[in-house]
């Protein structure tokens, strides 16, 4: 099949553009991405099968991205945020619309049109939480599809070299420095575990007045000597950062991407997380890992505490996060859950249209086994 995966610059980095793309050509797709993130460490060309193609996006594309594609254009359009959904849409394909869960959602309902071969014709909610919104939002339920988010479960894996350490337990949190992504909530719960060190990965190159502040909150709760921000990680230093943790932390306070979580349970990492968004699907609370509430630092702790204390607790969660991650997230499994999604618009007469059954009820696509 041939795909266009478009991702603009108002979506995070961190929204899966890559791995989606990378993941598609693996399965043998010929996929062409336009992406203002061409160095996107995660947009790998398939060792066979496949091909991947990237173009990157500039300022003019939103008006001359028909003429782009014009000697071959895409069968459908993977477009990661509204501003690739309104674009893709006027060129007249038919467009698979995905709203990353920490970026901007749809302004208005988005013209979903079940059978239509132009415009929105699908939209993906990566979590039953995101399903929930976007029908609230009034996204028709014959339109609707869940697809988790992927990961590459060969890349991230719990042999391999790890980062430098010290004595002291360590704690990873990976993902957005912003007010509510929760890192100053892990930095005010580090205050109540004694000795353990906080390696805080994510925002953006210095200046970032996101890190500057954290770094207020860690003076403020004494634990200052305790966290080191190393700015942004990829590429072939995640897996290795991972790798060097005891624990996952992720506290967020609202629905944000699940990539790194998925990623530290790939290294079979034990993770503690809030129980927000599409961290409730990923994390199974006791099995792969520990549930928390948002935005208290004493009961974050309470489970660092004893995750960080208990030897044969912490290998467990990590075993079966690993095996979670590679049965239910693997890229090649959620690429098969998107090739019969765009089946439906194409016409393969291997991919059946989902009932409109009640979300309660479903399973999500690709998410079973």
């Amino acid at each position: 099949m041939r795909i266009a995966v478009i991702r603009t610059p108002e979506v995070p980095r961190t929204c899966g553009a890559g791995v989606t793309a990378a993941s598609l050509a693996a399965a043998g797709h010929t996929v062409r991405v336009f992406t203002d993130v061409p160095d996107d460490p995660d947009l790998t060309a398939p060792a066979g099968g496949g091909a991947l193609r990237v173009q990157p996006w500039d300022a003019g594309q939103d008006t001359a991205l028909a003429a782009a594609w014009s000697d071959d254009p895409p069968q459908v359009v993977h477009a990661i945020g509204p501003r690739a959904g309104a674009v893709a849409v006027a060129t007249g394909v038919p467009v698979v619309q995905v709203y990353p869960a920490d970026g901007p959602g749809p302004a208005a309902v988005p013209a979903a049109r079940t059978g239509s071969p132009q415009g929105v014709a699908r939209v993906l909610a990566s979590s039953e939480e995101q399903h929930t919104a976007l029908l609230r939002r009034g996204v028709p339920r014959a339109a609707l599809r869940t697809v988790p988010t992927a990961v590459d479960t060969d890349a991230f894996t719990p042999e391999g070299p790890a980062l430098r350490r010290g004595d002291r337990p360590r704690l990873v949190a990976l993902g957005s420095l912003a007010d509510g992504a929760g890192m100053d909530t892990v930095i005010r719960a580090l205050a109540r575990i004694r000795a353990a060190e906080l390696l805080v990965a994510g925002g953006a190159a210095d200046p970032d007045p996101d890190r500057a502040r954290l770094f207020g909150v860690a003076r403020e709760a004494g634990v200052a000597g305790r966290v080191r921000f190393v700015g942004p990680v990829e590429g072939g230093l995640l897996p290795r950062l991972l790798r060097s943790a005891d624990v996952v932390v992720a506290a967020p306070e609202h629905d944000v991407g699940v990539g790194p979580v998925l990623q530290a349970m790939a290294c079979a990492r034990a993770v503690v997380a809030t129980g927000v968004g599409g961290l409730r699907d990923v994390v199974v609370d006791g099995v792969t890992g520990m549930l928390v509430r948002p935005a208290r630092p004493a009961e974050l702790a309470v489970a660092l505490r004893g995750v960080l204390g208990d030897d044969a607790l912490r290998a467990g969660l990590g075993i079966a996060g690993r095996d979670r991650a590679v049965s239910r997230f693997d890229r090649a499994r959620i690429a098969e859950a998107l090739t019969v999604v765009y089946g439906e618009l194409v016409g393969d007469p291997a991919a059946e249209p989902a009932e409109e059954d009640d979300p309660e009820d479903r399973t999500p696509v690709g998410a079973a086994g």
